[in-house]
């Protein structure tokens, strides 16, 4: 087992208990092709139920197939999100010697943008309405031009491009970000066309394997089930070498047991099962563990992402994630608040804290509002001041020599004044300082008289107004829009 395996109670027995679940009863698997490849495999295959079991030889070989590394670089393909936190181990008999898993870089957890209700919180009007394609630009846009957003989503859908707004989305995003992007497809006819675009920018096929700058994602139907149109998107994905997320959004109470920990079982069994799975189908594949998931809210019937069991269970998740060597994915920085207002505020932090301290690779969240179903530009921008001020809460006290500032107490003790030190001019730096949030006096506060919500209105419609990521070649563009056109019709076109 691994080093700490025996030190971990809750790693231990989750697992435990997972592989009991799934050597016993196993996960369900609704795609004929598919089960017929599992069985080829090696399986146990029940076709009338269409359940798969997973073999404890089955786990070892996958878990030994996992990729040492999985990254995500940027559109140019030069510069990965500051993750894994530690390489992965090769199987859960044996720790690596030197792997550095547990080891965080400096930049700790990244960040990703929330996705993809239908809903925006409009930025002029602030009336909540229908998402556009002209949002999701902007959105992207604005992801880019904030510098806290590591990893880049659509947030909503483009409710105004038909059953294709996939495509029109994961375009829009690699025309208007630089960074990471993640997204997904609803039909694994499109997942074809996707890649299309994907190698097309990067530069052909070699090219976006060696470093890809796109990772998709996938939930299941907790406790065991994928549908037939997911299970063939991740088989397509996989088949192409793109980055999947297995991404729970178990439901503690309804989907899964009420309590956090046989929620987290519900969670980690999903996930193993098809983790083994697409390791077996396609050794090597780069995958990443997720989970958006929450409990329900028993007097209202509805699942809250702003109650602090979530940054709890999510937290587990990610403890589970690097256990097994994977990438973490986790719902946080959450809020069911409808405005900018102290609920936020509080639900942002509670659901964002934990993952922070259990070093989630990457949380998933920014600018989600409305239990996940509204994108609020002015969230957007405040959620980048939270995370720059999170970051340096992270940092913790740094440990260094200590002469300068002993001799410097000594020379100004008793009573003496530190300001005009250099050793402070050369340092205060380190303090962080807010760009949104008020330090004012309270007379200097109220003669400027602008609110929160002002400032961060003014700030998107600022960045919106003269950011631009770097244009894509004209080629490279004009053979989006030729891909593009076979689904959309001769008459899609980019907006220039």
């Amino acid at each position: 087992m691994p080093a700490d395996y025996q030190r971990d109670s809750l790693v231990e027995l989750v697992h435990e208990k997972s592989v009991e679940i799934l050597s016993q009863v196993g996960f369900c698997v609704p795609e004929q092709e598919a089960l017929l490849r599992l069985e080829a495999a090696g399986f146990p295959v029940d076709h009338e139920s269409q359940m798969v079991r997973v073999t404890p030889e089955l786990l070892e070989t996958a878990l030994a197939h996992l990729p040492r590394h999985v990254k995500l670089y940027d559109r140019a393909g030069e510069t990965p999100a500051p993750f894994p936190r530690g390489a992965p181990r090769r199987t859960l008999g044996q720790a690596d010697p030197g792997d550095g898993l547990g080891d965080a870089p400096e930049r700790g957890s990244c960040f990703m943008g929330a996705g993809t209700p239908v809903k925006v919180f409009d930025l002029v009007t602030g009336v909540r309405r229908p998402a556009t394609r002209q949002d999701v630009c902007n959105l992207v846009t604005l992801q880019d031009a904030l510098p806290q957003v590591d990893i880049v989503r659509p947030t909503v859908t483009a409710t105004d491009q038909g059953d294709c707004s996939d495509l029109v989305e994961i375009a829009e995003l690699l025309r208007y970000t630089d960074k990471p992007v993640v997204h997904r497809t609803l039909s694994p006819e499109r997942v074809d066309a996707a890649v299309e675009m994907l190698f097309a920018v990067a530069g052909g096929e070699d090219a976006f394997r060696a470093h890809p700058n796109f990772a998709t994602l996938y939930c299941p139907i907790s406790p065991g089930f994928f549908t037939s149109e997911n299970v063939r998107c991740m088989l397509r994905w996989a088949q192409h070498g793109v980055p999947i997320t297995l991404l729970s959004m178990a439901m503690g109470g309804a989907s899964a047991p009420a309590t956090l920990l046989g929620e987290l079982v519900v969670i980690n069994t999903d996930i193993l099962a098809w983790m083994v799975a697409l390791q077996i189908l396609y050794p090597g594949a780069a995958l990443l563990y997720g989970s958006v998931s929450s409990v329900l809210d028993m007097r209202t019937g509805l699942l809250p992402l702003g109650a602090p069991e979530r940054g709890m269970v999510n937290a587990g998740a990610a403890r589970m994630a690097r256990f097994y060597g994977m990438p973490s994915m986790c719902g946080g920085l959450s809020s069911d608040a409808k405005e900018l207002d102290a609920q936020a505020g509080f639900e942002k932090l509670i659901t964002a804290v934990p993952l922070l301290l259990e070093g989630a690779d990457i949380i998933y969240g920014v600018g989600a509002t409305d239990a996940g179903s509204t994108i609020s530009y002015v969230q957007m921008v405040l959620d980048n001041e939270f995370i720059a001020g999170a970051r340096r809460m992270m940092q913790g006290i740094s440990l260094h020599d200590l002469d300068e500032e002993v001799a410097l107490i000594k020379d100004n003790t008793p009573r003496g004044n530190f300001l005009k030190a250099k050793h402070t001019r050369r340092t205060f730096r380190e303090h962080w300082l807010p760009g949104i949030l008020s330090r004012d006096t309270y007379e200097t506060w109220q003669a400027k008289n602008e609110t929160i919500y002002e400032i961060c209105r003014r700030k998107a419609q600022d960045m919106l107004a003269h950011h631009r990521a770097s244009r894509l070649p004209s080629g490279v563009e004009a053979e989006l829009e030729r891909i593009l056109r076979r689904y959309l019709g001769p008459d899609f076109h980019f907006e220039l």
